[in-house]
């Protein structure tokens, strides 16, 4: 597996540059419809960018993935049917983006740190974590909601189930040794990452996690395009 970062660009000083990246991977009607000023639309479109690029330097040299060669299974996780074993997933937050690659199903969740809120635990989380969330000190509620939320995301992102109607069938435990699941039959393993702001969980059919995560930026990627 490996892991690639992009920070979102500023819209003022990468302005052009987002445009002709954009433009070189985007057919001519889907380019037409970008909106530049949409941080949401702009980092879905980088995450696909993102993984059309890394699959052309691991899969095949200088091949480019149009947006019509992306699939979509019933929960909405993207596959490439023209390579099979690669293996990806793209999530993104406020300024930034990443997407995880490997010959295993996995996912990803980033996440800036969130707010505890109980109402939502109680709704979304299993009993059993909201319970150890409530016994927490409140000065780890935050942290630990945080990577309970993105530890649940990846894993329901890595065996393709989704959000919905999942999230409190299962219970994730975060304890020193590592991170388990009840409620689950699928062989399945994690890592945590923290880098600058960002919370970073991943969750793959595969324990072979890196150490480091590889940051990727709009030139890197414009100098391979053009």
């Amino acid at each position: 597996m490996k892991i690639y970062l992009l920070r979102l660009p500023l819209l003022d000083d990468d302005f052009v540059a987002k445009k002709n990246l954009l433009k070189f991977y985007l057919h001519t009607a889907d380019y037409g419809l970008l909106d530049v000023n949409n941080n949401s639309q702009m980092a879905s479109l980088l995450g696909k960018i993102m993984v059309q690029y890394i699959y052309s330097k691991q899969v095949v040299h200088d091949y480019r993935i149009s947006p019509s060669q992306f699939f979509y299974g019933k929960s909405g996780k993207p596959y490439i049917t023209s390579c099979l074993n690669f293996r990806f997933n793209i999530s993104h937050t406020k300024g930034w983006v990443a997407v995880a690659v490997g010959n295993n199903d996995l996912g990803i969740d980033i996440e800036k740190l969130r707010e505890y809120k109980p109402a939502v635990a109680k709704r979304f989380f299993h009993n059993d974590e909201y319970s150890f969330l409530t016994a927490l000190p409140p000065y780890l509620q935050d942290v630990f909601f945080t990577r309970l939320w993105t530890s649940k995301e990846s894993y329901v992102k890595c065996i393709g189930t989704g959000i919905a109607n999942t999230f409190d069938k299962f219970a994730i435990s975060i304890t020193d040794g590592g991170v388990e699941i009840k409620g689950n039959d699928l062989p399945v393993f994690f890592k945590h990452y923290i880098y600058d702001e960002l919370f970073i969980s991943t969750c793959s059919m595969s324990n072979t996690f890196p150490d480091d995560i590889v940051l990727l930026t709009i030139d890197e990627m414009l100098s391979s395009a053009f």
